[in-house]
């Protein structure tokens, strides 16, 4: 069951980026978070309110760190979304993992194992061929990069707030938190949106919201890495949006860098997998 709400997660989050990109020109990054943000609040407190929990995350101070990296996070990938094709942000946007357990060390002093390594830069390597033909959009490619590393450090964080508080109140907060920071920006310049960006910047929220709530319950119901691998699935289906409804087609380095991003994020789930098997009864 935790695989299967993590395909319909990782479909909702596709969804919700290929929205963004057909918001199309003149609505800012910042804007467009702070809209996906301040919509998204009804959804995510019927939600919280449905599972009875409390209001309130406890780790305030850990919440408003991870909020900063999560905008960071956010606005950069809002902004690759609107300057590169879909299928490439994606690609690029899935090295996330592997920067996390990069980090991990460094951050929450959790130790990567030696066999997530060679996962790690597997990954890399296909991040490097992405970038490197991309003459037309090299500061987007390199955007996306800095918003998953962003990511990377959010994530971090949220295992600590996991410690104290449940996961769709950390959303709850996170969301909450980062419309109000956004909108000290944005609503002094605020660009109204037309009438069909409205609708679509509504779908943002409503995918994004669905996509964290159904992630949330994916990793209650089963084992993390056996749960993270199916969200690789939303690399499939940006390629597929970014062809039906854009004519993009991958150039053949992305296809080549986007399979061994996968491959090394599915080798770094079989590393954390192996390590997190309990011990055999002969080895007790």
């Amino acid at each position: 069951m935790g695989v299967l709400f993590m395909l319909l997660a990782s479909a909702s989050l596709a969804t919700m980026s290929a929205l963004i990109q057909a918001v199309g020109p003149g609505i800012p990054p910042l804007e467009r978070v702070f809209l996906r943000c301040f919509l998204a609040l009804p959804l995510l407190y019927l939600f919280v309110r449905l599972r009875r929990h409390p209001l309130w995350v406890r780790a305030r101070r850990v919440l408003i760190i991870r909020t900063l990296f999560g905008l960071t996070a956010m606005t950069g990938f809002f902004y690759a979304l609107i300057h590169m094709p879909l299928a490439e942000c994606i690609f690029i946007g899935q090295s996330q993992p592997l920067i996390l357990s990069l980090l991990a060390p460094f951050v929450i002093g959790e130790r990567t194992p030696r066999s997530a390594w060679f996962a790690t830069l597997t990954g890399l390597a296909g991040v490097a061929l992405i970038m490197k033909p991309a003459m037309a959009w090299p500061l987007a490619a390199w955007v996306v990069l800095g918003a998953a590393s962003a990511s990377a450090v959010a994530h971090l964080l949220v295992r600590r707030l996991n410690a104290t508080d449940f996961p769709l109140v950390i959303v709850f907060n996170f969301t909450g938190l980062a419309a109000l920071i956004t909108a000290l920006w944005v609503l002094p310049t605020f660009v109204p949106p037309s009438g069909r960006q409205w609708v679509l910047i509504l779908g943002v929220a409503v995918f994004a919201s669905l996509g964290q709530f159904l992630m949330t319950l994916a990793y209650q119901k089963d084992r993390a890495p056996v749960v993270a691998a199916a969200s690789y699935t939303s690399v499939i289906l940006s390629v597929v949006y970014g062809y039906f409804f854009w004519g993009e087609t991958p150039h053949g380095l992305a296809w080549a860098g986007g399979a061994l991003i996968v491959t090394g994020g599915l080798l770094l789930l079989k590393a954390r997998l192996h390590v997190s098997k309990p011990p055999s009864p002969a080895a007790t």
